[in-house]
């Protein structure tokens, strides 16, 4: 059985059974500024049970959800009675379905996550805001965002699973794509490390604080026409 119905909120326990037990504070912050972000709507429904209480209902695969929505009621963000959807499913196989849905989830992929995140980011979003859309921390979204300095040939690469994202996120010391790709052409397969990558796009950048730089005079007179 599989329906969808609507329980408030006060009306919903976390189940026994469910498999995940530990939560950290601030990833239920986090959800609950994504569930806030989209209109205090859930992405996907609650799975419940109905409780030995008449009335009530156990979550069986939400647990994160449930806990973020109670976060939302206590601050006052929403009601303490407000109407969630929710599938309902037979009690016997509650712990079957807790585990499948906390065992067989994936991870975003890096590189969407850069291409959402970006997407966001030319929509005006700043980086705040999409931390809180997706649930991460700022610190993951800037990582992300500076994805954009590296060569779409790269980022296949990655996709393709022939580098790291050790090697992928030492590109973005550069913005010259072509460079990049002839770094990772050029460097042989045991020498590919990303320390290995960022000197070689680096070795030819001379920092305006370099002693050359300043013995010539500046910037300036680097960039000043040569008379022949």
């Amino acid at each position: 059985m599989t329906d969808i119905i609507t329980v408030a909120l006060s009306k919903l326990d976390a189940d026994p059974m469910n498999v995940r037990k530990t939560y950290s504070a601030e990833g239920i912050e986090a959800l609950a500024a994504n569930i806030r972000a989209d209109g205090y709507r859930l992405l996907q429904n609650l799975v419940v049970r109905k409780a030995d209480k008449k009335g009530r209902y156990f979550v069986v695969a939400g647990r994160r959800r449930l806990a973020a929505l109670k976060l939302l009621a206590e601050a006052g963000e929403i009601a303490k009675d407000y109407p969630v959807e929710c599938k309902e499913r037979e009690g016997e196989i509650a712990t079957e379905i807790s585990l499948a849905e906390n065992v067989m989830r994936e991870e975003m992929h890096p590189v969407d996550q850069y291409e959402a995140f970006d997407a966001l980011a030319k929509q005006g979003k700043d980086i705040a805001d999409i931390a809180a859309r997706f649930g991460t921390t700022e610190t993951i979204v800037r990582k992300r965002l500076a994805l954009a300095r590296v060569s779409p040939i790269l980022l296949q690469q990655f996709r393709d699973e022939d580098m790291s994202f050790a090697q992928l996120s030492a590109f973005t010391v550069s913005d010259d794509h072509e460079r990049q790709v002839t770094v990772w052409n050029s460097l042989p397969s045991w020498n590919r490390d990303p320390h290995s990558i960022r000197r070689a796009l680096t070795e030819e950048m001379i920092p305006a604080t370099d002693k050359r730089v300043l013995f010539i005079g500046g910037l300036a007179a680097m960039r000043k026409p040569v008379d022949r």
